[in-house]
């Protein structure tokens, strides 16, 4: 009887071949640990027009000063005639620098002030009240021209004398403001009168009218000589009635005078 065999078989060439020809799979590499950081940026927000496909809104101008309305008040010609009212804010200068043509340009009126060829043809002190458009009132407020021959000395000596009346008096005055044409050379009696108002302690400013009759490259010029002989702290505003430069600037600056904005809070840290 034949016995089982203890012997392995053996494989066959076949076989071999077979598992030989198998694809041995390759070793993968053990993934690494990943470092996750923490952005603290917001995620971006997609635009709710733009994803709808609409025009993305546009953002609004911001909104430019200006006076919506003016009305005459009253015309001064004694001193105890002045009536109470808004902050005030003075024009005064040479006949002909421009006043009249100044408050119609910053009101946008053509003739609330009346201008004149005529040298010293206003003789009374004329008050408007001009309403912004944040609602703020201002006054302003018209003064004779001085320094002209055709005016005579004793009329001359009784516009001073009022004007001086007025201006020292007035508890609702907050600045004069000295117009000078940016045409003419030094004007003495308008650094004189500068001088008058330092003394008394009348706030003023310089404003050089008619800078659209100069060229660009010498306003400069102008308005550093203007500092230097009214020894102003600022270069003054050259401004024009005819083409409106800087008028709106003007206007801001003559707003912030009479109704000063309050000091931002300083965040503590």
């Amino acid at each position: 009887m034949a016995t089982p065999s203890n012997k392995p078989k053996l494989r066959t060439n076949k076989a071999l071949a077979t598992t030989q020809s198998k694809p041995q799979p390759k070793p993968q590499p053990k993934p690494s640990a990943k470092i996750v950081t923490k952005s603290h940026a917001k995620p971006i927000q997609p635009n709710a027009a733009a994803a709808k496909g609409e025009p993305a809104p546009k953002k609004r101008a911001p909104r430019v000063l200006r006076i919506i309305s003016a009305d005459f008040v009253a015309s001064v010609r004694k001193a105890g005639e002045f009536p109470s009212g808004a902050p005030e804010i003075a024009f005064v200068g040479r006949s002909n620098v421009g006043k009249s043509s100044l408050i119609n340009a910053l009101c946008g009126r053509e003739a609330l002030a009346r201008t004149s060829k005529t040298p010293g043809r206003t003789q009374r002190i004329n008050l408007f009240d001009a309403t912004l458009s944040d609602g703020k009132v201002l006054r302003l407020v018209d003064l004779p021209g001085f320094g002209h021959a055709e005016v005579s000395k004793a009329m001359m000596a009784q516009f001073s004398e009022m004007i001086q009346y007025y201006l020292v008096g007035s508890e609702t005055m907050r600045k004069v403001l000295i117009l000078q044409d940016a045409r003419r050379d030094r004007d003495e009696d308008a650094i004189g009168f500068a001088r008058w108002l330092n003394e008394n302690r009348v706030p003023f400013d310089v404003v050089a009218t008619k800078a659209d009759e100069i060229s660009k490259t010498k306003i400069g010029t102008v308005c550093a000589r203007l500092k230097a002989e009214f020894q102003l702290e600022e270069l003054p505003l050259a401004v024009s009635a005819r083409d409106g430069s800087h008028i709106v600037e003007l206007l801001n600056k003559l707003r912030n005078t009479a109704y000063p904005r309050p000091p931002k809070a300083v965040k503590a840290k």
